[in-house]
């Protein structure tokens, strides 16, 4: 402690005891105050003057522990708990808490930031699809992804339009993440939910873990404007170092030398073309945002609008991002609450080809690391030049600029909420929420390539339209009884997804220059046409229970049933239970006055989640188009079936157990988790090979397991800490074990192909 408005002070003893000399007071003196404090409490003052204005002799003090992240609220499936009474597997971010940079979705915040989870783009493209796994993967055939929450509405992750392939020559697999249309600067907090107690509410769509979001609220306070802008430049870092013309030739003709062969040496011109320097540049990346927040009577509200803009370092790609978020809440605490969230979003993305074919089919990229380093990259009339030794590979100029492929997502999601309290203890609350995914994909092909002359110009154009419908009810409990503190949760909701589709292609145009925006000019015989529907139904009840006992005690349970459509009557609906327990150790009387100590709790956990197959109708026999065949003279088309029924095909389920530890020290200024998990996946969808017999090579089963088992360990401190200025130091490693237990009792399978190759 020491003296107010002095450097006079002290420290106490083991057992709290100090002593202090002060000076005598004056008269007319201020009041004589000394400032009591520790680290992890709150620092408290004490006018020690008596009524004379002579000091007290004794002064004892008891301080407050000042522990705010133990009483931070985490959001949780379908609520909220305080983080001191999770019994579950949860990183918890706060926004200061993500990585920060110009980023194009939440998924690149992420990255290192949470043990157990990881994260890499599967290309290097911008806006390239994401691969997040937490925990590793639990499926072979099905969908390995979380599930995303955003502001309680599960949003779709899946892309309107898939692998895209124009009439097998141009191909981009790279599909582009819904969630680049959440901006990452709307993001409030971000929990991922890793173990099966926290993600079994979820249930069939839990066993991936779970991602919820909470976007920015308005705040009390007058109306407050926040503007954010990057700017940077992306430069190549490395290429694949290559021979230069000069080079080339020297090898070539010192083994024409060396063997002594008759062939004739390289000689003539020689260009050093550097084609992986032509096709590569230094890419501009920026975003701005700008927000109005603010509070105001029993209303607030935040709306939002950014920009995100990045071009690539290949030539002809890059994303564009226009953005916009509402958010608007209005209630009275203990009566009711009612607020809408809202996001929509406009996105332009330019695509390159990828993969290691011939031309069009390929990476310009990859053929600039295989093309002929001494020949020029134009004609002396600006044409492409073509080098004679190279044939049938395209210049890879000619393919980057020859070759033309863009994307429009135009996605709204977002939902509105009522909750009422019947009573101060119980409330009911409704949501109905809504995503909508539009998305067309354009390519186009020019004659000035090889591939696009023998076509004379080649389009193609896809629509896609991906929709889901959310309408949730629920009943809230939350009472505190002496000791004891009961939250639970019970509802029911019902989802609705559809997507559809439309491709359509046309070559030998007659007018190039109008590309795919006037597929009508083509040659009407080579036209092609496909489309499609579907629509699956998912129907759930829910519960969850909590109990905590003196604080110190903590319980957990949960169920969830998850009935749909994407199974046949016999298997439609599973069952999702999960328990765990907690014991706050740090509050038991032989550590409850320990100065060091913040945190130490113990959890244990065991639960079943879920994994629902990625494709709808597996359960009966599909058809789809077959060959023609002519009848009296007349073309006749056809269906013939293509995939075995099997109606007792059921869900995924993973059964998981976790044991960690949480602890922190000097108010939480370094705190730190210890997982063990283990986790075990049946009833694996896969495809069987089939005898020829049955019409069908394979069937889709449940058959074989798979085991995933792992370490986690995090570390985090606060280094400094003040107003303006904070530093973190944070550490995650992980150890992830998968092993295929069984794939069912086929003991070996042998399949055949052919590949071919050409222009």
């Amino acid at each position: 402690m020491v003296v107010k408005g002095t450097n006079r002070g002290t420290t106490t003893d083991a057992n709290g005891r100090y002593q202090l000399s002060i000076p005598e007071p004056t008269a007319g003196s201020a009041p004589l105050i000394l400032v009591f404090s520790y680290v992890g409490y709150v620092a408290q003052e004490v006018n020690v003057s008596n009524g004379n204005g002579q000091p007290r002799s004794e002064v004892n003090v008891q301080l407050q522990e000042n522990n705010q992240s133990l009483n931070e609220v985490v959001v949780v499936g379908y609520g909220s708990v305080r983080k001191s009474d999770l019994t579950g597997s949860v990183t918890s971010l706060k926004a200061q808490d993500l990585t920060r940079g110009t980023n194009v979705n939440l998924q690149q915040t992420l990255i290192g930031r949470s043990p157990g989870v990881q994260i890499y783009q599967k290309s290097g493209e911008p806006g390239a699809t994401m691969s997040v796994q937490i925990r590793g993967i639990t499926s072979i055939t099905g969908n390995n992804d979380p599930l995303y929450v955003v502001d309680g509405l599960p949003v779709n992750d899946g892309t309107a339009i898939g692998t895209a392939s124009a009439g097998g020559t141009t191909s981009n697999p790279n599909n582009r993440t819904p969630l680049n249309s959440l901006n990452p600067a709307d993001i409030e907090s971000i929990e991922i939910l890793k173990d099966a107690s926290a993600s079994a509410i979820y249930g069939s769509r839990g066993a991936n873990g779970v991602v919820i979001i909470t976007t920015k609220k308005g705040k009390e306070g007058k109306l407050k404007v926040e503007y954010n802008g990057t700017y940077g430049v992306q430069k190549v870092a490395h290429t694949q170092q290559f021979m230069t013309g000069d080079e080339y030739t020297k090898v070539i003709n010192d083994i024409i030398d060396l063997g002594k062969l008759t062939t004739p040496k390289v000689t003539g011109t020689n260009a050093n073309t550097d084609w992986q320097k032509l096709l590569l540049r230094d890419a501009p990346i920026q975003s701005h945002d700008l927000s109005f927040s603010g509070a105001g009577g029993n209303t607030r509200f935040y709306i939002s609008a950014g920009y995100f803009n990045q071009d690539g370092i290949m030539l002809k790609s890059g994303t564009r991002r226009y953005n916009a978020r509402v958010n608007i809440e209005n209630g009275i605490a203990g009566k009711y609450n009612v607020g809408i969230s809202l996001t929509t979003s406009y996105t332009r993305d330019y695509y390159n080809a990828t993969g290691v074919g011939l031309n069009d089919n390929a990476s310009a990229l990859y053929m600039a690391q295989n093309y002929d380093p001494t020949a020029p990259p134009y004609n002396a009339d600006g044409s492409f030049y073509r080098s004679p030794l190279m044939a049938p590979m395209d210049n890879p100029l000619a393919v980057i600029n020859g070759q033309y492929g863009m994307g429009d997502t135009y996605r709204t999601f977002g939902n509105m909420f009522a909750e009422y309290f019947l009573m101060p203890s119980l409330s009911a609350k409704v949501r109905v929420g809504v995503d909508l995914n539009d998305n067309q994909r354009y390519f186009w092909i020019d004659p000035t390539t090889l591939t696009g002359l023998s076509y004379n110009g080649y389009a193609d154009v896809r629509d896609g339209k991906r929709g889901y419908y959310l309408a949730e009810g629920t009943l809230n409990f939350n009472k505190t009884i002496k000791d004891h503190r009961i939250t639970a949760v019970v509802g029911s909701t019902y989802e609705r997804y559809t997507s559809s589709s439309l491709t359509a292609s046309s070559r030998s145009f007659a007018l190039a220059d109008l590309t795919f925006d006037a597929l009508g000019t083509g040659d009407n015989t080579l036209n092609g046409v496909s489309s499609g529907r579907q629509e699956n139904k998912l129907v759930s009840f829910l519960g969850r229970f909590n109990y905590a006992y003196k604080g110190k005690y903590l319980l957990t349970g949960s169920m969830r049933a998850d009935g749909s459509a994407r199974f046949g009557p016999n298997k439609r609906f599973g069952y999702f239970p999960s328990a765990a327990v907690a014991w706050r150790i740090h509050d038991e009387d032989f550590l409850k006055n320990s100065r060091s100590l913040s945190e130490l709790k113990l959890r244990a956990s065991y639960g079943v989640t879920g994994n629902q197959p990625t494709v709808n109708y597996l359960y009966f026999s599909t058809y789809s188009a077959g060959r023609n065949a002519v009848f009296n003279g007349s073309k006749v088309s056809s269906l013939q079936p293509s995939r075995s029924a099997n109606p007792d095909l059921q869900w995924e389920s993973a059964v998981q157990a976790d044991l960690g530890l949480d602890f922190g020290f000097f108010n939480s200024r370094l705190t730190g988790s210890i997982d063990y998990y283990n986790r075990k996946t049946s009833n694996l969808l896969y495809d069987i090979p089939q005898p020829s017999s049955t019409g069908f090579g394979s069937r889709t089963e449940n058959v074989g397991s798979m085991r995933n088992s792992g370490l986690e360990f995090a570390l985090k401190g606060i280094v400094l800490d003040k107003k303006d200025f904070r530093i973190d130091a944070v550490f995650n490693i992980t150890t992830l074990k998968n092993k295929v237990l069984s794939l069912g009792n086929v003991s070996q399978s042998i399949g055949s192909g052919r590949a071919a190759s050409g222009r």
